[in-house]
């Protein structure tokens, strides 16, 4: 216990050397969640229009904190293999260990930079009022984040250098998004593929976030232009349009915290075998 909080200690000095780079990170975060929610002020609204400009934001919740995060920590362990393997081969401390002390001092900005997103944009650009939307929207891009960040911490460990991590990165990437529940009604989805939105962290925050805002929602306006055009006039009828539940709410949180451990052990693994070759 003591090796890896002097590990942990040793990692927090590596992320605070420069206060400049974590500053800057932070005022980015800011200064997207400001133009993210100054875009988005007025346009939620409970009709057709409303609709759309709500699920629009609620991806760029999601968005915001999934790629750059990910991409973020590519280059966490090839950069330090070199010093890792040879204070393992001394037996200084186990990989175990050394892979522990990175993840937990991530942990302080990957809760603070989320909170402080979502804080901002849901504020500004007025998404449902009430405390119970609010806390699962944060708490699902806070798991957004963190999500990203140990799939990027197995890319990582993966691979020997940052640029072929990057490379099998990115198809993941458009799989990520793709199977988001956006662009494609997933309930249409071929059967060979139809699995792939349960490994897509961004689906079960969509669907999460997407239950929060519309959950009990029975008074959506349609327009008076044409009445036989398609129109969504329940949050339930929301929901179904875009192939979501009311009853998955806890599933997706739970399914996000295990894609969370799922993504460090398959990293830890793949860490623990480099030091057997």
């Amino acid at each position: 216990l003591h090796t890896t909080a002097w590990l942990t200690y040793r990692a927090l000095l590596t992320v605070v050397r420069d206060p400049t780079v974590q500053y800057l990170r932070l005022l980015q975060k800011i200064a997207i969640a400001l133009m993210a929610g100054l875009c988005f002020t007025g346009a939620i609204e409970p009709t057709q229009l409303g609709v759309q400009a709500t699920q629009g934001l609620l991806f760029i919740l999601i968005s915001e904190n999934t790629f750059t995060p990910m991409y973020a920590v590519l280059a966490v362990f090839p950069e330090t293999f070199p010093l890792f393997m040879r204070e393992t081969k001394n037996g200084l401390y186990h990989p175990s260990q050394y892979y522990v002390a990175n993840v937990a001092a991530m942990l302080p900005g990957l809760v603070l930079e989320p909170l402080v997103f979502v804080l901002i944009a849901y504020w500004l650009a007025a998404l449902r009022p009430t405390l119970h939307a609010f806390l699962v929207t944060a708490a699902a891009a806070t798991l957004v984040m963190n999500v990203s960040t140990a799939c990027g911490c197995f890319f990582s460990a993966a691979f020997n250098s940052l640029p072929l991590a990057m490379a099998y990165l990115v198809p993941f990437d458009y799989i990520l998004m793709i199977t988001s529940g956006v662009f494609i009604h997933l309930n249409t989805m071929p059967a060979a593929t139809r699995w792939l939105p349960y490994i897509s962290w961004m689906m079960y925050a969509n669907e999460a976030m997407s239950i929060a805002q519309w959950e009990g929602v029975s008074n959506i306006t349609c327009p008076a232009v044409d009445d036989k055009l398609p129109c969504l006039r329940t949050g339930g009828e929301v929901l179904e349009h875009y192939s979501f539940s009311e009853t998955h709410l806890a599933p997706n949180l739970w399914a996000m915290v295990l894609l969370y451990f799922g993504f460090h052990l398959l990293g830890y693994l793949f860490l623990w075998r480099k030091t057997k070759r």
